[in-house]
């Protein structure tokens, strides 16, 4: 999972501080999206076993490309070093 404190030699206490923050709240991201998912599965089941008529056809909407997983780990590893450099330039305008 994650890495163990003794891998970040040269690291100071704020900086080790921001980057467990992050993973928490990368976690915390990844447990809402989760639950969001099993909301809408449940609804799908409901509105399926009531009325399985009026089912929207997913076969259009599994045509459509979505971005891979790959481009999405990337994009987050981005928005990561993006924000953390925002906050080590926010706390030398400060100092």
């Amino acid at each position: 999972m994650g890495q163990h404190h003794a891998d970040f030699p040269g690291v100071t206490l704020r900086e080790y501080d921001l980057i467990t923050r992050a993973r928490i709240r990368s976690k915390d991201a990844e447990i809402d999206a989760r639950r969001v998912l099993n909301q809408e599965l449940g609804v799908l089941v409901s509105h399926a076993f009531h009325s399985p008529k009026s089912m929207p056809d997913f076969t259009r909407a599994a045509g459509r490309k979505g971005r891979s997983t790959k481009a999405d780990a990337t994009q987050d590893v981005e928005q990561l070093r993006a924000s953390l450099m925002g906050l080590h330039f926010k706390s030398k305008k400060g100092a």
